[in-house]
């Protein structure tokens, strides 16, 4: 089953409602907010225009608007529900637009922009070269752009080799991540792209206590590999308690390493 995030625009209301819930868990984690800082706080700031790509329901343009204090901030995203949410959750903030759109087809002007952020979408991207093409296309001349996205490869909630759980993040990479090592492919496809300099950082993330962001990862990639009838119904549920009974005895373990690259359009 191809990443559901490709077809995020067609899927139904209960779906973007569980994926608007676990952006809401990740982006309030302690982790996640120390991560994001990391990047966001070496930034062009203040005042700049800045355009959000994959927005989603605006869980990380809180970050965006405290770390990097824009003039103007749009975000764009391909789902006319989390839009909505988005638009919604920042209806106070004159500064703040929201619109549809998607990597490749932003919607927005030439050289309109300061900074464009790409908070993990690439691994999501049929075309990561056309997105990279459109950023160059809307940014400034010296513009700065600024991916974030998991290294998905390194996922892990093994405890031992053979890890009957290990296999829920199989079905995540299988079914909600397009392409599980594109971050190891961006500084080449940067530089094909027309993009120089830059700095590439490897993030640590780590979760024991209280697993919210990844125990609802590994249930959507059960549920998706249900859908895909690769599993069936009493597997996943399965493995959602084995998740649920490791949380409560204190024994779950999972990491992912995440990647933030900032680069600059010439000019």
């Amino acid at each position: 089953m191809p990443d559901l995030y490709l077809t995020i625009a067609e899927q139904q209301e209960a779906v973007i409602a569980a994926i608007a819930a676990s952006m809401d868990a990740r982006a309030g984690e302690a982790a996640t907010q120390a991560i994001c800082a990391d990047y966001m706080t070496r930034l062009p700031r203040p005042g700049k225009r800045v355009l959000e790509v994959g927005c989603g329901n605006g869980a990380t343009t809180a970050m965006l608007l405290e770390h990097l204090q824009p003039s103007v901030h749009a975000g764009v995203d391909p789902s006319a529900g989390l839009i909505a949410r988005a638009a919604a959750r920042y209806a106070d903030r004159p500064e703040v637009r929201f619109a549809l759109g998607d990597a490749s087809q932003t919607g927005q002007p030439d050289a309109a922009f300061d900074v464009v952020v790409v908070h993990t979408v690439f691994s999501h991207l049929a075309d990561p070269q056309a997105a990279l093409a459109e950023a160059f296309r809307v940014l400034k001349p010296g513009g700065t752009l600024a991916v974030f996205d998991g290294d998905y490869a390194t996922t892990t909630v093994a405890l031992f080799d053979g890890d009957p759980l290990q296999t829920a993040v199989d079905a995540v990479r299988r079914n909600l991540v397009h392409d599980p090592y594109v971050m190891r492919k961006l500084p080449r496809m940067v530089r094909d792209a027309g993009f120089r300099g830059g700095e590439t950082r490897a993030h640590g993330y780590m979760q024991t206590e209280n697993p919210t962001y990844l125990v609802s990862l590994l249930a959507r990639g059960m549920a998706a590999a249900v859908a895909a009838g690769e599993i069936s119904e009493e597997m996943a549920k399965g493995v959602k308690q084995e998740a649920a009974a490791r949380v409560a005895k204190g024994r779950f373990y999972g990491a992912i390493l995440f990647v933030s690259m900032t680069t600059r359009k010439p000019g």
